[in-house]
């Protein structure tokens, strides 16, 4: 009697998982660490950041997957930022234009970020701008 293909086909999945599956709670039992590693920060031209980057690293190396992508998200730090000073609109051309501007930095001067800045400029300036028809 000539066996099938199918049952020897079969018979060669069935070793194969049975292969697999007696491997894998010898790799189960390695500990999984994430694939991140301290950087050298000799080649870095920003060392602070690249401290801050290591100090990181090693807060987040217990957690995985989700966990440490939210524990990595931290907040870039950023440079200090001072709002520009109001201008004299007594010899301004555009006088509307100029009060406009300077209500616009008093409302916004006490943004940190220069983007913050420049989003509640661009605000305030478009609410205050005159609708034409």
């Amino acid at each position: 009697m000539k066996p099938c293909l199918s049952v020897l086909l079969a018979g060669v999945i069935a070793a194969t998982f049975a292969t697999t599956a007696a491997a894998m709670p010898a790799a189960a039992a390695v500990e999984q660490v994430p694939g991140v590693y301290p950087m050298d920060c000799a080649k870095w031209k920003d060392k602070a950041r690249c401290a801050a980057l290591n100090r990181d690293i090693k807060a987040c190396k217990d957690k995985t997957d989700d966990e440490w992508r939210e524990c990595m998200r931290q907040p870039a730090p950023t440079a200090k930022f001072t709002p520009p000073k109001p201008r004299d609109c007594s010899t301004a051309r555009n006088k509307e234009r100029c009060e406009a501007h300077t209500s616009a930095l008093e409302a916004c001067k006490d943004k940190l970020t220069r983007a913050e800045h420049r989003k509640c400029i661009a605000g305030q300036l478009q609410a205050q701008a005159p609708k034409k028809n």
